[in-house]
């Protein structure tokens, strides 16, 4: 995991929260925090008193990044923008190591900086971080109140031109739920009206979809979309294709089947091999956490990734207007379908 005990040496008596404070560059309310979270090991208990006087020795759980050296498209002092390749994870996931795009942001802005919002592992695309509590406070709020734009970019399987909207720009509105944890398959999303599912709670799910175009290769025919979600619930645009009969190519979790799905679950979260330490360029992640191997994701799944890609970002912020596009090529099997 990336936080690991760090162990501090105290010249003179200190009170715990104050000791914190200096050695971490915390303010009182996070030192007291840390320590209320059980942060903290004095004599090799867990320390519980927030003003107790520490002297000699102490060991402190800190975060320790694992970075292979990607780094942000853009940065001012209030955010940065990170491009996160597919197949990374946005945060830590479970009891083992699990390289993620934090590490990255950790290493490279420091450890007062936090992403403000996620996307799926497996998507790739644009990711906005904040530096400081007051950007990650106001720009999170600002997700979580839908005034970011986002767009996608997806490529599915099949012929759009021929479901019931054709070529025409269209919206969806599908209410989506997810699942209670425990059950099989129960990270998979589920859309109103599904079988089994009618004991979820479902909440309004609305996307915009803009047809790009068409890419045929020997054996299919897959179709370019621009999404624009109008909220953000779990694996909606995954879903909301998946539902209207077009999976997006590489999709893992939806339109393909229950046992192919099972196998990659437990490849990629259960037993995921150790981090290689050399470094690659930042539009490619380093070959860690690998589960499936690429020639079964082709077999199963159709890629060796989700084709879906968060494309844009347009936001106002501290009075400013921002707009951020991210120009990336999808590639099939190694090759390539160029998005413009």
């Amino acid at each position: 995991m990336p936080y690991i005990y760090e162990e501090f040496v105290i010249d003179s008596p200190t009170k715990a929260y104050q000791f914190l404070m200096q050695n971490l560059h915390l303010n009182m309310a996070d030192a007291q925090r840390y320590i209320n979270k059980g942060k903290v090991r004095y004599k090799g208990e867990i320390l519980q008193e927030k003003a107790k006087l520490l002297h000699d020795c102490v060991q402190v759980l800190v975060f320790k990044s694992d970075s292979v050296g990607l780094k942000p498209l853009y940065e001012n002092a209030d955010f940065a923008i990170f491009n996160k390749p597919a197949k990374m994870l946005i945060h830590p996931k479970g009891r083992f190591h699990h390289h993620s795009l934090i590490d990255e942001v950790r290493a490279y802005l420091g450890n007062t900086a936090n992403l403000t919002h996620r996307i799926d592992k497996e998507t790739s695309g644009l990711v906005l971080v904040g530096k400081h509590k007051k950007s990650i406070s106001e720009l999170g709020e600002s997700f979580a109140n839908n005034k970011i734009e986002k767009e996608y970019l997806a490529l599915v399987k099949g012929d759009f031109s021929k479901s019931k909207f054709g070529t025409k720009d269209f919206c969806l509105s599908l209410p989506l739920a997810t699942q209670p944890k425990g059950g099989d398959l129960c990270v998979r999303s589920k859309f109103s009206g599904e079988s089994h599912s009618s004991f979820l709670k479902f909440k309004e799910a609305k996307s915009e979809f803009e047809i790009l175009g068409n890419f045929w290769d020997s054996k299919a025919c897959y179709t370019l979309l621009k999404v624009r979600p109008k909220t953000g619930r779990t694996h909606q645009i995954r879903l909301h294709l998946s539902a209207l009969g077009f999976p997006i190519l590489g999709d893992p979790l939806y339109g393909t089947q229950d046992s192919h799905s099972r196998e990659y679950l437990d490849a990629e979260f259960i037993a995921p091999k150790p981090i290689e330490k050399e470094k690659e360029s930042q539009n490619q992640f380093c070959k860690s956490d690998c589960g499936l191997s690429d020639a079964k994701r082709i077999e199963y799944f159709g890629s060796t990734r989700l084709m879906l890609h968060a494309y844009s970002l347009r936001f106002h912020y501290n009075g400013n207007d921002y707009y951020f596009k991210s120009i990336e090529n999808f590639e099939i099997n190694q090759k390539t379908f160029n998005t413009f």
